[in-house]
């Protein structure tokens, strides 16, 4: 491997010839395109709604018509009644007889129809109309009838014969509204509609060629504001669809436009408008390439006498003949500022290196205020609040710094100059830190104004540091005390009634004495490792060595522990375990902390499991339980230093956290394992491995 080669790293690059004629073409094509589309999408817009206007204006226009010719022949037809056989308007037989004859003279009329005051039917001409009410005096309706079981679309329209007379009977006629009535009203056009009932075709223009049908909308009144709502294809042809409501009972008017020959009035525009394009980029890159080669030509030279300058160079001059006014003047001005240049850039590369050392190295923050907006943020005043300088410049203070009280302002808690703040805030991504914060005063180029500066440092981790400390001082001053009073408090009756006590009373004291005194020596084994594992100093001494003699000599010590609750230890240990590389003293000391935690931590007149076996080339050791188990999200922690306050079965247990911890350091230091796990059936199962090196 050859080290100290130059590495050179190429990057494409495009001629300037080449970009002008590229851009050149590029902005041709745009414009071109831009106008044209424009154009052409106006000219769509443009004809496709004057197509659709007027589609819906012929088909209202429709409708409107057969409206007001039908009010027409009822006023005409009510007023010849009314004149012809004023007296005879209660006669059935002789009204029947007139009606018949007017409706020989009006064929466009489907049906005729009188009621009498009561809405009874008295006298029919044509179709008979089933209907619910003759009231039809107000306004034309739209209306559906069966007939043989086919529905039928009918335009009613009704009058007083007797107009200023309310006891007169009422005229009713009607136009049915079927397939020939539609074609009619746009034979040679390309309009097509049809009447819709609730999702049904009923009536339509389009006779059997009608055979897709698309979905209803409902569709704003005013024609102008209409959209057509979908198209389709039928019989080669396509079609927008649009509809308007005929009445509120799910009447509808379906319209059809055919758009085909607007199609194909939008393709020959479009490939006319390709040619254009095409024809107007090959005139302009032969302009751009013409143009080009003009500018290229000096600026081809004024590249060639800069490259000396690659490596700051600058002590040749620049010298280019050509007649471009432009690159003479910038070979004079780049000539000119040629030793400025050198000078400058070494000047400013200097001071940049140390300010920007300057600021990298100070730990604390440094914000300047103008009144209360940002006007400087250091590098450390990112790395401590969590924001970019390009984020708060120009913004409040107030809306960076933000009391976690929430209940005043930083402004508000920023204390006298010369004083220190020291207070938690809510920082970026809603993060709480204490930080400590001290301001001064500087003075802004001799107007008499003042700048803000503050300075920050964050102090969370002293403030926890301090909290933990504590919280380890008390823990260890509880368990120091707890097996102390108890030595303290049976050494007293043994001095004082010691002639009165019965054997058996002597050896209980004694045992109390003698589990007070494991208890302060497991602590203070663990202080000590605890200490020496914190300055560097820990080390184990492992030797060939039997794990079940460490096994016993462990159950022995904790045994008047465990009688002291009524607890009993089960010792399962596999037959003929090999030897094993380990620091017997050490080892013991694991097994003494899980023995006693899980005596601690485990109900009394309970048994506690204690295995040992061969698995996958380790020798697995486990102490068992029947507590409550310790919670998946603490299980990490345990092993950490972090202690339960209490237990589920009312007895308070302190303790300094260093049980657990020393034990995983001290099995890591043998290369194996230590966790915790769920027992079958409830409680703990705290294990840990030894690595078989020895032999059977």
């Amino acid at each position: 491997m050859i080290f100290g080669r130059n590495i050179q790293i190429k990057i494409n690059t495009y001629s300037l010839r080449t970009q002008i004629i590229a851009s050149i073409a590029l902005l041709t094509i745009l414009s071109v395109t831009v106008v044209g589309l424009t154009a052409l999408w106006i000219n769509y817009r443009y004809l496709e709604t004057a197509k659709r206007q007027q589609s819906l204006s012929m088909v209202s226009s429709f409708y409107q018509t057969q409206e007001k010719q039908l009010t027409d022949l009822v006023l005409l037809t009510s007023s010849h009644l009314a004149f012809e056989v004023k007296d005879e308007l209660d006669n059935p037989e002789l009204l029947q007889e007139h009606i018949s004859g007017i409706h020989n003279g009006i064929p466009k009329i489907n049906s005729i129809i009188v009621c009498d005051v009561s809405g009874k039917i008295v006298a029919v001409s044509g179709d008979i109309i089933p209907i619910n009410s003759c009231n039809l005096e107000t306004n034309p309706i739209y209306t559906i009838s069966f007939n043989n079981g086919e529905r039928q679309v009918w335009l009613l329209r009704g009058r007083k014969i007797l107009d200023k007379n309310p006891e007169s009977p009422t005229l009713i006629l009607g136009i049915q509204l079927d397939d020939q009535l539609l074609m009619e009203m746009c034979d040679t056009c390309d309009l097509y509609h049809s009447i819709i009932y609730k999702g049904e075709a009923i009536v339509t223009s389009f006779g059997d060629l009608y055979t897709v049908k698309t979905n209803l909308h409902t569709l704003p009144s005013r024609f102008s504001d209409v959209e057509f709502q979908e198209s389709y294809e039928m019989g080669g042809h396509v079609y927008y669809i649009s509809y308007f409501p005929l009445n509120s009972k799910g009447l509808e008017v379906e319209v059809a436009l055919d758009i085909t020959s607007i199609q194909q009035d939008q393709r020959q525009q479009e490939l006319f408008l390709t040619i254009v394009i095409l024809f107007v980029v090959f005139v302009s890159v032969l302009v751009g390439a013409f143009l080009a080669q003009i500018i290229q030509r000096p600026l081809s030279q004024l590249v060639k006498a800069t490259n000396q300058y690659e490596q700051l160079d600058l002590s040749e001059p620049i010298i280019i003949k050509t007649k471009l006014h432009e690159v003479v003047e910038l070979s004079q001005v780049l000539e000119k500022s040629r030793n400025r240049i050198e000078q400058a850039i070494s000047s400013l590369q200097k001071e940049k290196q140390w300010s920007d050392l300057l600021l990298e190295s100070i730990v604390e923050g440094i914000i300047i205020l103008d009144n209360d907006h940002i006007d400087y943020f250091s590098p450390g005043a990112e790395r401590i609040t969590g924001w970019k300088e390009d984020q708060v410049l120009g913004k409040s203070i107030n809306s960076i710094l933000i009391a976690s009280d929430q209940s005043t302002t930083f402004l508000e808690l920023l204390p006298p100059k010369g004083e220190k703040l020291r207070s938690k805030f809510i920082l970026n991504n809603n993060e709480d830190r204490i930080l400590s914060i001290t301001n001064t005063q500087l003075p802004v180029n001799g107007s008499g104004n003042f700048q803000t500066v503050l300075v920050l440092r964050d102090v969370n981790e002293e403030e926890a540091l301090s909290h933990l400390l504590g919280s380890f001082l008390g823990n260890i001053t509880h368990e120091f005390r707890t097996p102390l009073t108890a030595l303290s408090a049976s050494i007293e009756i043994l001095m004082e009634e010691i002639g009165d006590l019965t054997p058996s009373e002597t050896q209980e004291l004694l045992n109390s004495i003698h589990l007070s005194t494991l208890n302060l020596e497991n602590l203070i084994d663990n202080l000590l490792e605890g200490s020496s594992i914190e300055t560097g100093r820990f080390h184990v001494n492992p030797h060939p060595g039997n794990l079940t003699n460490v096994v016993r000599t462990a159950c022995e010590t904790m045994d008047p522990l465990l009688k002291k609750y009524g607890q009993r230890l089960i010792i399962n240990i596999q037959p003929d375990l090999p030897l094993v590389m380990i620091d017997e003293r050490r080892i013991n000391q694991v097994l003494l902390n899980m023995i006693s935690n899980a005596s601690k931590y485990g109900p009394s007149d309970e048994d506690i499991e204690l295995k040992a076996a061969i698995t996958n080339g380790f020798i697995e050791i486990s102490v068992s339980d029947r507590g409550k188990g310790v919670p998946e999200p603490y299980r990490n922690k345990i092993f950490s230093g972090f202690v339960l306050n209490k237990d589920d079965y009312g007895r308070m247990q302190k303790g300094s956290g260093l049980g657990l911890s020393v034990s995983q350091t001290i099995v890591r230091a043998h290369g194996g394992q230590v966790g915790v796990r769920d027992r079958d059936g409830g409680g703990s199962e705290f294990w840990f491995t030894i690595p078989i090196t020895g032999e059977t």
